[in-house]
């Protein structure tokens, strides 16, 4: 099952530097056409050794705040999993994830918001 989200057309595809990932419920699987964008973010960090990717993560769909780093940090797992597969180096991934600890979650629209892992590069300091 692909989710899709129904506010992609606001977001800005072509820009590789920064974009933000949505995910199903409770899942923790990169949808298809994001895997597309990953691998553009791939191929930019291995002609790119002197940029890092920022991963940042989020979820709201736990039963507790402990749940929801889980699942939080398995997104975040799975795009730095990725990332590795296609040989862009450890020391150029951050991750970091939140749970339900940054995203406000007032109403299913927020919920499906909220299922997210931001991506975003920069020059390495």
């Amino acid at each position: 099952m692909i989710f899709e989200n129904p506010y992609q057309k606001t977001e800005k595809q072509t820009d590789v530097t920064s974009f933000t990932i949505y995910f199903a419920k409770k899942s923790n699987l990169i949808p298809k056409p994001d895997l597309v964008r990953l691998q553009t973010v791939a191929d930019f960090l291995n002609r790119n050794r002197n940029y890092e990717i920022h991963i940042d993560a989020h979820a709201v769909e736990g039963k507790n705040n402990e749940e929801n780093i889980m699942i939080s940090e398995k997104r975040s797992l799975e795009v730095e999993r990725f990332l590795l597969i296609h040989f862009v180096e450890p020391n150029q991934i951050r991750r970091l994830f939140y749970g339900n600890t940054k995203s406000p979650n007032q109403t299913k629209e927020h919920e499906a918001l909220n299922r997210r892992v931001e991506i975003q590069l920069h020059p390495m300091n």
